[in-house]
């Protein structure tokens, strides 16, 4: 990674994969066990919002990744139509991974469609890693009207992002600065477009049905999976663990008070959980 930066020892930089310019932060001892963190998918979403105070909290014990998925932040806007939301993203994570220099597997951890994603990742464990863990995301469905609402076309102006922020997090009391930097991400050329263009559909194309056999494939994982859900959150549905229970009894659950996004609220809360995950994670490691 070719750094241009440096952010309370908060290293940010470029990367090249397969052309698409990758933005991506790293704090931490690069000899230590190393986590990749992965953000939401709202608008105007970036690592540092998702993940800023829990990198500076893991990158005491660990070597923290966190980039910019393509689309958002100061990555690359690209897309990719007629596949799955997840295909393509995990392929630019695996590439991106080939080139970083990290001290083996990293665990992997993402919140919301991040989370989604780390659970998609676990599937065909699309790369090498130590462990996979969700915040909040729930690997596609069970999403309530809300959810899918916030994503749906942008409205001008902040106030539309505050109201982004707030179901994110329950609240905007002391978010100003969140909201602002989310707002302006949002104005970034080629984020609205990247958001909504895998939406559109030609007028005269039949539907296609989709095959899709998650969360069954999650029971034949052979890395620890673990998804993190809150008491408070307001954009899923509140009962959705017992579909993965059901056909996968390997995924551990954790629940926490909090909104959607602890990892904005509470990211002492979520770091301290993740530790005792990544600890499980390596006594189970240890006995295959």
């Amino acid at each position: 990674m070719t750094a241009s930066a440096r952010v309370s020892d908060v290293e940010h930089g470029f990367v090249d994969v397969g052309g698409i310019r990758t933005s991506c932060y790293a704090a931490g001892d690069p000899t230590a066990t190393p986590v990749l963190l992965l953000h939401d998918g709202a608008w105007g979403a970036d690592a540092m919002l998702s993940w800023g105070d829990v990198i500076s909290d893991l990158a005491a014990d660990h070597r923290v990744v966190a980039p910019d998925l393509p689309g958002f932040g100061q990555t690359d806007k690209v897309v990719m139509f007629g596949r799955s939301p997840y295909e393509h993203r995990l392929r630019h994570i695996a590439g991106l991974l080939e080139q970083l220099d990290l001290n083996g597997p990293a665990h992997v951890v993402g919140t919301s469609f991040g989370g989604s994603l780390a659970l998609r990742a676990a599937l065909g464990s699309a790369w090498p890693m130590a462990s996979a863990t969700s915040v909040a995301g729930t690997g596609g469905p069970w999403r309530v009207d809300l959810a899918k609402q916030l994503l749906a076309d942008l409205e001008p102006g902040r106030n539309y992002i505050a109201r982004v922020v707030e179901v994110l997090t329950n609240t905007t009391s002391g978010l100003d600065d969140h909201i602002d930097r989310r707002y302006e991400n949002s104005l970034i050329p080629g984020h609205y477009a990247a958001m909504v263009s895998p939406r559109l559909k030609h007028p005269d194309a039949a539907p296609t049905a989709v095959h899709d056999d998650y969360p069954a494939r999650l029971a034949d994982a052979t890395v620890p999976i673990s998804v993190i859900t809150t008491r408070q959150d307001q954009l899923v549905e509140p009962d959705w663990p017992r579909h993965v229970q059901a056909v996968a009894p390997n995924v551990a659950f954790h629940q926490m008070e909090g909104p959607h996004s602890p990892n904005i609220t509470h990211p002492n809360e979520v770091a301290a959980a993740l530790r005792v995950i990544f600890s499980d994670a390596r006594g189970a490691n240890s006995e295959v």
